[in-house]
């Protein structure tokens, strides 16, 4: 027996209640919360891996999302801008209105549709200017527009020489005419073109295009004093105002009345010109307003340039 052998028959030999089970095949400990923590850390890592996974597969998808609303916005941006250009060539009154009023409804989205519908124009508030589509919408051309739809509207150049020589009378005419007659003043009519632009600058510019025209133009802003204004449109010959909406509004609601809504027979919009943030005059809040008035109160009609 070897000693090895004898040392274990002597150990199971003693009656002293005690077990002696011996594992001589490692000299090393067996630690099982070892173990464990080893899985737990294999699992974290695996946790956290998906974790970045999911994390790095949303942001792409919020990044995909938002390039596409982008894309659709971008889309609906230059879409919008083409109608804007395109409208004022457009032959369908139906279509000038419709769209009119959707910017109308998009500006105010608190009112209701009776409210709405108090504020929309109607297709026969509108003259197409399709005819005038060979030419370029510029302030170049603006003169040409004019003169080739409302020249009869303007005064011609020799109405002062004519209406000397109209006042001329021999002692004979003037023994002979009723004295009764003579005390009443002929009135003229005044019919005006109000040429309505989004900003004071683009009225400017507007002025500046059609003073040569026969009677010159008038130029309504804020920039002048409303009493000025007014003492001009009192005694003026021209019969075109270049004005802002907001303006030719203070004008129209002044005390002194000295411009009526219905001595406004055209109303000439700038509709093709876009300012830096590709906006027009329809995007003017006193614009709608303005002109419903001149419609509906005035019975003027609108012609889009």
């Amino acid at each position: 027996m070897s000693k090895l052998e004898s040392i274990s028959t002597v150990g199971d030999d003693l009656d002293d209640g005690l077990e002696y089970n011996v594992d001589f095949s490692s000299g090393e400990e067996i630690n099982p919360d070892s173990e464990l923590e080893n899985d737990n850390d294999a699992s974290d890592q695996e946790s956290s891996k998906a974790k970045t996974e999911s994390e790095s597969n949303n942001g792409k998808k919020r990044k995909a999302k938002t390039s596409k609303l982008q894309e659709k916005k971008k889309v609906k941006m230059e879409m919008d801008i083409a109608q804007k250009k395109n409208l004022s060539k457009e032959s369908s009154t139906d279509v000038i209105a419709d769209f009119i009023n959707n910017k109308i409804s998009q500006k105010n989205p608190n009112l209701s549709t009776l409210e709405l519908s108090e504020l929309y124009f109607n297709k026969t508030d509108f003259r197409s200017t399709s005819e005038f589509n060979e030419e370029k919408r510029s302030l170049d051309n603006l003169s040409k527009f004019i003169l080739g739809k409302f020249k009869n509207m303007l005064p011609s150049h020799d109405n002062k020489k004519n209406k000397k020589n109209k006042n001329k009378k021999t002692k004979k005419d003037d023994k002979s005419q009723d004295i009764s007659n003579s005390d009443k003043p002929e009135v003229e009519e005044r019919k005006f073109i109000a040429i309505v632009s989004m900003s004071a600058l683009r009225a400017c510019d507007i002025h500046r295009a059609t003073r040569e025209i026969s009677g010159s133009s008038l130029k309504l802003i804020n920039k002048n004093k409303l009493d000025v204004d007014l003492k001009l449109v009192k005694s003026t010959r021209s019969r075109i105002l270049c004005c802002t909406p907001g303006r030719l509004l203070k004008v129209l609601n002044s005390e002194d009345l000295e411009l009526h809504k219905d001595e406004i027979k055209i109303v000439i919009v700038d509709n093709s010109y876009l300012d830096q943030k590709q906006q027009n005059i329809w995007d003017i809040k006193e614009t709608p307003e303005a002109l419903s008035i001149l419609t509906k109160e005035g019975g003027s009609k609108i012609y889009l340039y």
